[in-house]
């Protein structure tokens, strides 16, 4: 028998740089919640998908604001949440060592009196149906913009950084990257080639942070 780690890493879709990740932040009964919530998941899959979640809290410390990965993510950081001893461990452990919020949209972030709070949960849940979730709420301005494509450039150089170039079989947990792919007709080692030389000219060569433990 090749065991756990032994069948899944003949499938070739798991680096050693992953698999430390994975060893380091989940324990084998953590997987198994994982496993006995989301049995839809294939195994493999599940790894992968809990791996880059793992990447973006890693690295979620420098980058505050909304998150840059889709719903199959999102529904695990969920679930995790839900175990709060484990989550609560997790953050801790992470850079920064601080409690990783998860705000949602859903929430208005200006004050309000009970005399508006009908009209403001209805205005929201239509906006909601007309733009669709990923959107509605969003800030949409030219500048927010602006700033949400500079934030996503570094992230995902910082991303390099730490992990490697970005592998085929993850980009789809990452919708941003997705549509940069789409919108510049780029091959993915043409991002990565890229996003190789955006981290070499704006993250200083001794920056590289420690995210494990060697």
């Amino acid at each position: 028998m090749l065991g756990f780690w032994g069948e899944f890493m003949m499938t070739d879709r798991f680096t050693t740089s992953d698999r430390r990740i994975f060893e380091n932040f989940i324990s084998p009964a953590l997987y198994v919640y994982f496993r006995v919530k989301r049995p839809d998941i294939e195994a493999c899959e599940l790894r992968i998908r809990l791996t880059e979640l793992l990447k973006f809290l890693i690295l979620s410390h420098e980058f505050p604001g909304n998150i840059l990965f889709g719903e199959d993510l999102d529904d695990l950081w969920h679930l995790w949440i839900m175990q709060t001893r484990e989550y609560e461990s997790l953050c801790c452990a992470l850079p920064g060592g601080r409690f990783i919020h998860h705000d949602s949209r859903d929430q208005p972030t200006t004050p309000l009196t009970w005399s508006e709070v009908e009209t403001v949960a209805s205005a929201m849940s239509e906006e909601k149906k007309a733009k669709g979730a990923a959107r509605a709420g969003a800030d949409l301005s030219p500048e927010k913009l602006q700033q949400g494509a500079e934030r996503l450039l570094s992230f995902f150089a910082s991303y390099i950084e730490n992990f490697g170039k970005i592998q085929p079989e993850v980009v789809h947990c990452w919708p941003s990257l997705e549509r940069l792919l789409r919108r510049m007709r780029w091959s993915l080692d043409e991002l990565n080639a890229f996003l190789i030389e955006h981290a070499t000219a704006t993250v200083p060569a001794d920056s590289r942070r420690e995210a494990l433990p060697a």
